[in-house]
């Protein structure tokens, strides 16, 4: 199991419903595939997380990658706002 950041599960907690939880599966997802030991494909492994979320959540693949990239880029300012 991997410790997650207190900090960012706070930040995850603000965000809309739609978009914590879509990162938070996909998240698992990928760390699911690397603990396996799956070999690192990123367009594979995109493709296989996106395809799980979209049905998962009733939204196209597209907008599940696009949902799961934003997020990560919001976690990426938030945590460089706080360390500066």
């Amino acid at each position: 199991m991997v410790e997650r950041n207190a900090d960012v599960e706070e930040f995850l907690n603000s965000l809309p419903e739609q978009q914590s939880s879509i990162f938070r599966y996909m998240r698992d997802e990928y760390e699911a595939l690397a603990e396996r030991g799956e070999r690192f494909d990123e367009a594979k492994n995109d493709e296989h997380v996106e395809i799980l979320a979209s049905k998962k959540f009733d939204v196209s693949p597209l907008e599940a990658g696009n949902i799961y990239a934003t997020v990560e880029s919001r976690i990426n300012a938030f945590e460089a706002l706080r360390s500066s």
